[in-house]
């Protein structure tokens, strides 16, 4: 499958943008943490309304994930 130009040049963008963001993103985990960023996502996104479509199903596996993530973490933290 052949990436076209228009999708080449939107990746391209989107990772100068996390180059640009990643000292800002990595003096945000340093001033509120990893576990408390994960946190804030499972309920910035848990308001799944219809579980019948694949957008929402996705969402669900999302939130499953990171709540494992919330589970495991601390236990490498402190390794």
């Amino acid at each position: 499958m052949t990436i076209s130009k228009e999708q080449k040049r939107k990746n391209i963008k989107k990772e100068v943008n996390y180059l640009e963001q990643k000292e800002d993103i990595r003096t945000l985990l340093d001033k509120v943490g990893y576990e408390n960023i994960f946190r804030y996502m499972v309920e910035d996104l848990d308001h799944i309304d219809n579980i019948s479509n694949t957008q929402s199903i996705y969402l669900f596996e999302i939130i499953s994930m990171l709540e494992k993530v919330l589970e495991i973490y601390p236990r490498l933290d402190h390794a």
